[in-house]
Parts: structure tokens; C-alpha cells; sequence
């Protein structure tokens, strides 16, 4: 067991891309809706939240949401968050064959235009890695992907075709979506933050909470953020330190 205890604080950025993903833009309403929250509002409390706790996040962004977020991409940055790539507009890696390198470089270029700096870090929940995936992420530059939950702590890529890469694995019971998107409470929810963290940082001295700025299975809601803060209060007083993505790829192994 390490005695240094890290967070990493990560924020999928999606609004109404995994929904357009499938269908015209114009056809979203109602309950289908929930990702233009994250316009309206969610996606603005929720770097106000990280503003007032003093932390550094990493975002990942897909190009289609940072083009309709250009206002709030900016802001994320002068707050000092780490913009990382969600690829381009959720299409299913899997399924795009020889497309797939040319996808990948297409949307590390232009966040990286749209940021002002080449993405150090990828994360892909949308569909199931190709086996070229990681090759081509380590030809892109990339220096860490975390795409996978298959660990609870970070490992070397090297085996998968990534020399020098590092994992950085997410945690399901850690992920708001996991929760809200089974309609639980807030309490409840916290209630399953705190268990799985405190079992993280005690067994791995590592623990990646993720959130969403959406709705329906997202923190944007001013009550939902009660709970995340009370969850970052809990892991600083535990002696966690937060640190960002491209932060915690950097240091050496625990």
C-alpha cells in the first residue's frame, strides 16, 4: 500500500452529443433533452464548483462539444483544468476500420486548435477499443489514455502497443452516470462514492472520480454538487491531493 493518496478529478464533457450521435439534432426534446443542460448551466456550475474547492481537473473533450462550447472550453482553461480528447463526435471506434487513424488525428488537431495545446491525455467510453487503438494513440503523442476499468490503479501500456503510455483506469462506482442514470438519490449516490473511494485510496492510494455536466445521469444540478463537494471534503480530510490527469501520467509508478 502507498502512503501518498491521489484524486484524479475528471469530467466527460457531454452535452447533447451522445444523443445526435444517432439522430438529427432537431428531433431532441423533452426527455432527450437533458444533454443541453449542460449549455444552459451544467457545465458552468460545475467548473464554479471546482473554482470554489480550488481544484484542477481534467476535462475530456470531444470536438463536437467543444465546438459548442467554445466560451466555457476557454474559461476551463484559464481556471487551469487540462483539456484532454474525447475523439470527435462519439462514433463507435470499432466500427470505423481503416477510418480510425484518420478520425483520431482529425480530433487531436482540432482541439488542440481550439485549446491552443496538443492533447497529452484520451479517454473513450462511448464504444470498445479496435486493437489499433492504442498503436495509433501512442503514433498521435498521447501520453496517457483512461478509457479502461479493468485496474484500480494505473499501469504501464507498453504490452497493448503504447510504449511509455500509462493507463490511468476510471472507476464505475466512482462515475455519477453509474448512479443517476438508475434514477438513485443524492444520498444514495454519495453513499456509493464514499464506499468505493475510501476502499480505492486505502488499497491503491489512487481513486478517479468522474463526472458529466448533463441532467439526467450528470452533477449539474446544484443539489447533485452538494454531494460531490461534500465527497471532496471527505478525501482532503482522508490527506488525498488532487492532481490532474497529465499530472499524475508524469510521476513514477506507486
Amino acid at each position: 500500500m502507498t502512503a501518498v493518496k491521489t484524486v484524479l478529478v475528471t469530467l466527460n464533457v457531454h452535452g447533447i452529443g451522445p444523443e445526435a450521435a444517432t439522430q438529427s439534432e432537431t428531433a431532441l426534446h423533452g426527455r432527450d433533452a437533458h444533454g443541453r443542460y449542460t449549455y444552459g448551466g451544467g457545465l458552468a456550475r460545475v467548473l464554479d464548483m471546482l473554482r470554489r474547492q480550488e481544484i484542477r481537473a481534467t476535462l475530456f473533450w470531444p470536438v463536437f462539444e467543444a465546438e459548442r462550447c467554445r466560451g466555457l472550453l476557454e474559461q476551463s482553461l484559464r481556471d487551469g483544468h487540462e483539456a484532454a480528447s474525447q475523439g470527435n463526435a462519439f462514433e463507435d471506434l470499432s466500427a470505423l476500420g481503416d477510418r480510425e487513424g484518420e478520425l483520431l488525428e482529425r480530433a487531436r488537431d482540432r482541439l488542440a486548435q481550439l485549446t491552443g495545446s496538443v492533447p497529452q491525455g484520451f479517454r473513450y467510453t462511448s464504444s470498445a477499443f479496435s486493437p489499433r487503438t492504442v498503436p495509433l494513440l501512442h503514433q498521435l503523442g498521447y501520453r496517457y489514455d483512461s478509457s479502461a476499468i479493468d485496474d484500480d490503479a494505473p499501469y504501464a501500456l507498453d504490452a497493448d502497443g503504447g510504449p511509455g503510455m500509462v493507463e490511468l483506469p476510471w472507476s464505475e462506482g466512482l462515475c455519477d452516470a453509474t448512479h443517476f442514470s438508475r434514477r438513485v438519490t443524492q444520498d444514495r449516490a454519495y453513499a456509493h462514492w464514499v464506499e468505493q473511494g475510501d476502499a480505492l485510496l486505502a488499497a491503491e492510494g489512487y481513486a478517479c472520480l468522474t463526472l458529466h455536466p448533463r441532467a439526467d445521469n450528470g452533477v449539474g444540478r446544484a443539489a447533485r454538487l452538494q454531494k460531490v463537494e461534500q465527497l471532496l471534503a471527505r478525501f482532503r480530510d482522508a490527506g488525498a491531493v488532487f492532481a490532474s490527469c497529465k499530472e499524475r501520467a508524469a510521476a513514477p509508478p506507486s
